[in-house]
């Protein structure tokens, strides 16, 4: 993985945007499903590879030039083929509408809380260029990076506008407090959820337990309790639907202390015992 963070806060239209980092990964072969906060917005790119996302309750295929942006609120999981997994560029920004102004062509960014469509060469090379700012700095590096999120920003409002456009969720504007922690809040409830506690969670974002449990529940509307069982869930729903794995098997690898705990956690959130939800899919 190749993670580069930005620190500086922008004004393009009526919109507010807090970058946060853009990077190079090779996906493993599942991402958990998992939801962004109020003003989170992620842009991803498959370079190459193949695979899949899951938008809610529909699979859509990905492929070598997919492009798809998943807003606030938005549930996604990623399967990367083990054969040939995705390379993915993905840029993390925080952004929101500025209180009392009227709305712009640039609202319709906001807005658009999903779209999923081949990229065609308008955003792809935007972020070989921005990684390339990054991984190789030079004077006028910080100026020149916002320029191109700019650029990232206004084609990808023009695409929007289009009629390939599919939005699936409202987008709650709120402000954006402490905008650098959602991405290591994700980053952990994606690849911690086996054993992460309030406290680590905690030392990671260098709040206090009492501090972290209101950042979650005003940002994500949960605790960290409901956090973690969703996100060991999602991780073991993926499981059930895409290995031989035992139940109990996927129950130990999810974080689960006993079959029990799995099955019954399982059933409460999905309606399904482990079994009937692997025979069913």
């Amino acid at each position: 993985m190749e993670t580069y963070v930005f620190s500086s806060t922008f004004e393009l239209g009526v919109l507010l945007v807090v970058p946060v980092h853009v990077r190079i990964e090779e996906l493993r072969p599942i991402i958990a499903a998992h939801a962004h906060s109020n003003t989170s917005y992620e842009i991803h790119y498959a370079e190459r590879g193949r695979g899949s996302v899951t938008i809610g309750d529909r699979i859509y295929p990905v492929k070598s030039d997919t492009l798809y942006i998943t807003g606030p609120g938005v549930m996604h999981a990623q399967i990367s083929d083990r054969n040939e997994p995705i390379t993915e560029y993905c840029l993390y920004i925080n952004c929101r509408q500025i209180p009392l102004v009227k709305p712009d062509f640039f609202t319709t960014f906001t807005e658009t809380t999903f779209w999923i469509g081949q990229d065609e060469g308008r955003v792809f090379p935007l972020l070989k260029k921005l990684i390339e700012e990054k991984r190789h700095p030079q004077p006028g590096t910080a100026e020149m990076s916002e320029a191109i999120l700019k650029q990232i920003i206004i084609t990808l409002t023009r695409m929007y506008c289009q009629p390939k456009k599919e939005t699936i969720h409202p987008n709650a504007r709120q402000s954006l407090p402490y905008a650098g922690l959602m991405p290591v809040i994700e980053d952990a409830f994606f690849y911690r959820y086996q054993t992460l506690t309030l406290e680590e969670l905690a030392a990671l974002l260098h709040l206090s337990v009492r501090q972290t449990q209101r950042f979650l529940k005003s940002n994500f509307g949960k605790t960290f309790s409901q956090k973690l069982i969703e996100a060991r869930i999602a991780a073991a729903a993926q499981l059930l639907m895409t290995t031989d794995l035992s139940v109990t098997e996927i129950g130990e690898r999810t974080g689960f202390g006993s079959l029990e705990h799995f099955s019954a956690a399982f059933k409460k959130y999905t309606g399904l015992s482990p079994t009937q939800y692997k025979k069913g899919s």
